[in-house]
C-alpha cells in the first residue's frame, strides 16, 4: 500500500496452462506489471469454452482504465485532474471512482479520522508522492500548512452524477491506500464474469481467492515476516488458507527513508501530520474484499498496537499486527484473526 500509485500496464503479459487433477482442465495463470508492482492472476479452467486470449486482453484494458482513474503519476488521470484543477465546483467523476470515495469515507468515520484520503498535501510534503523523494523532514509550519487542506470535510460528493468538489483550496486525494485492493476486486469481478469460479487475484501482495485449487486444496498464502531473523530477510510469519475472501498487509519496511538515525515510514497519520512511529511494523487484514482489507490494514497501521488492536476487536476485523521492539517483535491478534485460525 504505498502512498502514491504508480499505475503502468503490463508491457508484457505471461501466460501458461498448468495441468491440474481429474475434473479440471489445468491452473491458467497470467501475470504482468500494474500500479508499479506487479501482478498474477492464477485460475482453475473447468470449461474448455473458456478462452485464453479474450481473458488476458479484458484484464488489460481494465487495468488501464483503473490507471486512467487513480494514478498520481499521470497527469491525465481522473484523480491527477481533480487535484490540479483549482476550483471549488463539482467535479465530475466515474462510478468506480464514486465507489472508492464513498468507502474511503466510511472508514474514516469508524476510525476517527486515522484514514483519511485527503491526505495529498501530506503525502507530497514528505517525499511519497509522485515527485521525487526528498529524503528531508519537514518543518512542523510546513506539516501545518499541509495539515489545514487536510481531512474529508472539506470534501463534498454526491452520486447523480457521480461528483466531487472541495470545500477549501488545496485540497488533494490520495486513493492508495484503498485503490489497489479495489482493483483486485475488479479484476476479480471480472474473471466471475467469464465463468471462472476458483482463482487467486494478486496486485503487489493484495489477494483476493474464490473456491479451491486444481488440485482441490485451499489457496496458501504466507504473511512475510518484516524483520530479518538470523539476517535471513523475507521469511514467512504466518500461512492462511484463504477461500472466498482476501488478504492485504500494511508496513513500515519497504517504503521508507532515514534521517538523522530516525526512521520515516511512508504510512501518515493524517491527524499529526507524521508518519507512523509507535513500533508497528506490519499489519495484515483478512476480509471479504480485497478493497476493504486493504484500507483496514492502512487504518490499523495508522492507529498503532492497542488502538489498532482495539478498532479490530469492535469491528470483527480478523488482523494480525506485528510489533518491533528494539531487535525482537511481539504478535498480536484479533479475536476474529484467531477464529479464521481456528477454522481454516
Amino acid at each position: 500500500m504505498n502512498p502514491s500509485i504508480n499505475i503502468r500496464l503490463a508491457a508484457t503479459l505471461t501466460v501458461a496452462i498448468v495441468a491440474g487433477c481429474s475434473g479440471n482442465l489445468g491452473m491458467l495463470e497470467l501475470s504482468g506489471y500494474t500500479m508499479g508492482t506487479s501482478y498474477s492472476v492464477k485460475a482453475v479452467r473447468s470449461d474448455a469454452s473458456i478462452s485464453l486470449e479474450p481473458l488476458s486482453n479484458r484484464i488489460s484494458v481494465r487495468l488501464e482504465e483503473l490507471e486512467n482513474l487513480f494514478s498520481t503519476y499521470r497527469e491525465t488521470s481522473e484523480i491527477s485532474q481533480f487535484n490540479a484543477h483549482a476550483g471549488n465546483e463539482w467535479f465530475e467523476i466515474h462510478p468506480a471512482f464514486l465507489t472508492v470515495l464513498t468507502k474511503g469515507i466510511d472508514i474514516r468515520e469508524f476510525s476517527d479520522g486515522a484514514f483519511d484520503i485527503t491526505v495529498g498535501p501530506l503525502v507530497e510534503l514528505w517525499g511519497f508522492g509522485a515527485s521525487n523523494s526528498t529524503n528531508m523532514v519537514p518543518t512542523q509550519t510546513e506539516i501545518n500548512s499541509a495539515l489545514k487542506v487536510t481531512g474529508f470535510n472539506y470534501v463534498e460528493v454526491q452520486s447523480s452524477p457521480p461528483a466531487v468538489r472541495r470545500t477549501r483550496s488545496g485540497v488533494k486525494l490520495d486513493l492508495s491506500s484503498i485503490a489497489k485492493g479495489f482493483a483486485v476486486d475488479e479484476i476479480s469481478a471480472l474473471l466471475d464474469g467469464f465463468s471462472l469460479t476458483s482463482y487467486m487475484v494478486e496486485i503487489g501482495g493484495e489477494v483476493r481467492a474464490r473456491g479451491m485449487r486444481a488440485d482441490g486444496s485451499n489457496w496458501l498464502i504466507g504473511i512475510e515476516n518484516p524483520i530479518s531473523i538470523n539476517g535471513l530477510a523475507d521469511s514467512v510469519q504466518d500461512v492462511v488458507y484463504l477461500r472466498d475472501a482476501a488478504i492485504a498487509t500494511s508496513g513500515d519496511y519497504r517504503n521508507y527513508f532515514e534521517y538523522e538515525g530516525n526512521h520515516y515510514s511512508h504510512t501518515l497519520d493524517p491527524r499529526t501530520g507524521w508518519p507512523v512511529s509507535h513500533g508497528l511494523t506490519s499489519v495484515s487484514v483478512i476480509e471479504r474484499s480485497a478493497m476493504n482489507a486493504d484500507a483496514f490494514a492502512t487504518t490499523l497501521m495508522a492507529l498503532g498496537p492497542e488502538l489498532g488492536l482495539q478498532l479490530a476487536t469492535r469491528e470483527n476485523i480478523a488482523a494480525l499486527l506485528i510489533l518491533r521492539i528494539d531487535e525482537e517483535f511481539k504478535i498480536l491478534q484479533s479475536p476474529a484473526y484467531k477464529t479464521y485460525l481456528e477454522n481454516r
